[in-house]
């Protein structure tokens, strides 16, 4: 007897020691100083819904952050749950014409439409950078569509107006690279709704304030509003000096904002007061700083943009189905030691601010060297697509592409 508990003890602790190695390698997309001599930066994918991975990059000419000069937003596509790739194409080409708002393209959001061929992509564009944006020379905004999954791309659209019409008193701001959330609920004529994050520089009280803002839009990015916003000015953010945001779907409805900051995140929780009769009115709660509660989520000494996702999964020794929230991010000193954490979510649960920040896991370490930017994706064959920024020499980021099984994620915890 004690021996066959011995070994089944043996089994479990190696099952979860393989868990922690993926099996999977790692594979970079776009490497930094290669053909086109020029750095890459900004990581984006999407799953279309014949189930194909679009992966996105800034091809950064001019070497810095988008508002510095020409900048091309580049594709690759996986039509095989990302086991090989075709070679890179231009999906919206920067003119590098100094002053145009066409210049440059960057930090790209996007997302497919569970029902359709579609895609969606915001980004900034031109030649002003972020922090040096005013009224009167704002950091632009652009959006571009795919209706076919990704074969064919429109020119890109100019709606910087109707963004900073939208929120009057910002003098600058972009969306949150990334993912762009579809709702699981909310779904108003053909689309389901769409919620992202802005991250703007307001004039608060006679000071420039870093805000947060979560904005939706029911036609598919055609046209957005702010998610419980009253005054606009600064005051309503349900996130003040917060710095790149991300937006996410608690399984009830009620909508996260997860928003970057030093050693960890800044969490908020939009309660919707009757979801199934008003998908309008709600209320934020109290912004909590997730390092300052118990549980919660601290790296070490930087701020850096991250993802955040709900998923499907099986506790492993019930077998009972649960939500599992996911949290990517720098872990270590620096930017450096991009890893994912994972939290259980009670199904139709309500959470607090703070109840949400508490108490998670530190999951898979997936670098173990200088990284930073991290998105993700639900692939057709039930990995997640981990896309993210890793370099071991310093020269810069790669943009690294790993699938990853819910099991390693959570170091065999869940599957």
């Amino acid at each position: 007897m004690k021996t066959t508990l011995l070994s089944l003890l043996l089994l479990l602790c190696a099952a979860g020691t393989q868990a922690q190695t993926p099996a999977a390698a790692p594979q970079v997309l776009f490497k930094t100083y290669d053909a086109y001599n020029v750095p890459y930066r900004i990581p984006a994918i999407v799953t279309t819904k014949k189930g194909h991975l679009i992966a996105v990059a800034d091809r950064r000419y001019c070497g810095f952050d988008i508002g510095f000069g020409k900048i091309d937003m580049v594709a690759r596509t996986s039509k095989n749950n990302g086991r090989t790739w075709a070679a890179d194409t231009v999906i919206q080409r920067g003119s590098g014409i100094d002053g145009a708002a066409d210049c440059g393209y960057g930090d790209a959001a996007m997302v497919a439409d569970r029902c359709s061929n579609k895609i969606l992509c915001m980004s900034v564009t031109g030649c002003t950078p972020y922090f040096k944006g005013t009224r009167a020379n704002p950091n632009r905004i652009a959006r571009w569509y795919s209706p076919d999954g990704g074969k064919f791309w429109t020119k890109a659209e100019d709606v910087t107006d109707a963004f900073y019409t939208m929120l009057p008193n910002t003098r600058t701001m972009f969306i949150g690279s990334g993912r762009i959330m579809q709702s699981r609920v909310v779904k108003k004529d053909k689309y389901y709704r769409l919620y992202c994050s802005v991250l703007t520089r307001t004039q608060m009280d006679d000071k420039d304030v870093a805000c947060n803002y979560v904005i939706y839009s029911d036609d598919f990015g055609q046209h957005w509003a702010v998610l419980g916003g009253t005054t606009l000015d600064g005051h309503d953010s349900p996130c003040i000096d917060g710095d790149e945001p991300k937006a996410e779907e608690l399984p009830n409805g009620d909508v996260i904002l997860s928003s970057r900051k030093w050693y960890g995140r800044f969490f908020n929780v939009f309660r919707f007061k009757d979801i199934r009769n008003n998908q309008e009115e709600g209320a934020w709660g109290t912004c909590v700083a997730s390092h300052d509660v118990p549980g919660g989520i601290k790296v070490g000494a930087n701020s850096c943009n991250g993802e955040i996702m709900l998923v499907d999964a099986v506790e492993a020794a019930s077998q009972r189905p649960v939500k599992l929230m996911l949290q990517s991010l720098p872990c270590g000193e620096k930017r450096r030691d991009v890893g994912l954490w994972f939290k259980e979510i009670v199904p139709n649960g309500i959470y607090s601010p703070r109840a949400f920040a508490c108490n998670w896991t530190k999951g898979l370490q997936v670098s173990t060297t200088t990284s930073a930017y991290s998105t993700m994706t639900l692939q057709k064959d039930g990995r997640i697509g981990f896309f993210y920024e890793e370099n071991e020499n310093g020269n810069g980021y790669d943009m690294v592409y790993l699938p990853l099984t819910i099991s390693e994620i959570t170091l065999g915890q869940y599957k």
